[in-house]
């Protein structure tokens, strides 16, 4: 059975009790800045396991390691002086860097590739639990190609029965995962747009290049981080995406929009034939809501949903990622409104 831990009462108990339950194998939800993650000990293969099947991931989907500090790093990941340099000053933050690796390291943790993902949280209970156990092998706590979860309701409500221990923390800090950039290569490139912004990396880190896989138009055929070979964060209903803001405007405003929950800016709510629900005034407030609103449209009575899109600077980049991944349709520039239809008759 799943324990679920507050760790509103006996913080320091509940911390050393979660890390006694990664180190002697098992799995524990647990809160970041960005989603909460599912974690097992990063050197333990068939703790690692679990989290797959818990998921139900695919096997050649990578894990992330969490850590908690540089000495960690050192004892599974290589990285050159200058970029740790660099990153004694960046983190703790959303930011993931992908390195190669060390043998200490199994291969279920990196899918057998020669590379790792290593995250350094913002948030103190991550923070505190790594201290206590060691790296983490974690991805986003959901189950494979559901949103990420961003409260500790929804990780009860969909992992409990599959893991050992759910740390119940509320909402996170974020809302959309982490950054992801390959530093093997040069310049380096970015392979998942997250919390952390491109603007920010190229100001503290260095010239980096915006991989078209970020954009959220398209899969790799190679899962070499989470989030580029399968499709991701979408509910269960068909979510359909209308980039160019008249034509969402004009959709939503029409006879044909009331079979759809609508996800929109609280300044194009106005034009929504029925009430909607609205994302945030703000990029930031998008982010923070984006997965769960998505969790909204599930629990709706409405068969469908459609969403407007975003300006992709800053934090923006990573939301019109999530909501692409999402969709089951996008509807780009100059494209007609009647494809949605279409394929609503098709289905």
């Amino acid at each position: 059975m799943t324990e679920i831990i507050n760790m509103d009462n006996n913080y320091r108990e509940s911390i050393l009790k979660c890390a006694a339950t990664i180190k002697d194998g098992g799995t524990v939800v647990f809160p970041t800045e960005t989603v909460y993650g599912l974690g097992a000990d990063a050197f333990n293969a068939d703790a690692c396991k679990k989290i797959f099947v818990a998921k139900n991931r695919p096997a050649d989907n990578p894990l992330i390691v969490h850590i908690s500090n540089m000495e960690m790093l050192e004892k599974v990941a290589y990285i050159d002086k200058d970029l740790k340099e660099k990153m004694e000053h960046v983190w703790p933050s959303p930011l993931t860097l992908l390195l190669k690796r060390k043998n200490s390291l199994p291969d279920i943790v990196t899918a057998g590739l020669d590379t790792v993902c290593i995250r350094y949280p913002d948030n103190r209970i991550a923070l505190d639990l790594i201290d206590a156990c060691g790296p983490i092998a974690a991805p986003s706590a959901n189950i494979s190609t559901r949103p990420s979860i961003v409260d500790s309701g929804t990780a009860i409500k969909e992992l409990d029965g599959r893991v050992d221990i759910i740390i119940d923390a509320g909402r996170v800090k974020y809302g959309v995962e982490s950054t992801i950039i390959n530093c093997t290569v040069n310049p380096y490139r970015l392979l998942r747009a997250g919390a952390f912004t491109v603007e920010d990396i190229r100001s503290m880190i260095g010239n980096v290049y915006v991989d078209p896989l970020a954009k959220g138009y398209s899969q790799s055929s190679v899962a070499l981080t989470p989030g580029l070979k399968y499709r991701h964060y979408a509910p269960s209903k068909k979510l359909f995406l209308i980039e160019n803001e008249d034509d969402f405007i004009k959709f939503i405003s029409s006879e044909e929009s009331r079979e759809f929950l609508i996800l929109c800016s609280a300044k194009n709510s106005v034009y929504a034939s029925e009430k909607p629900i609205i994302l945030g005034d703000n990029i930031y407030e998008v982010a923070y809501n984006l997965f769960y609103d998505f969790r909204l449209l599930d629990d709706s009575e409405k068969e469908y949903g459609v969403i407007q899109s975003f300006p992709e600077n800053g934090i923006g980049l990573a939301v019109m990622n999530r909501i692409r991944k999402a969709s089951f349709l996008i509807v780009k520039d100059k494209e007609n409104i009647d494809k949605i239809n279409r394929v609503l008759n098709e289905t």
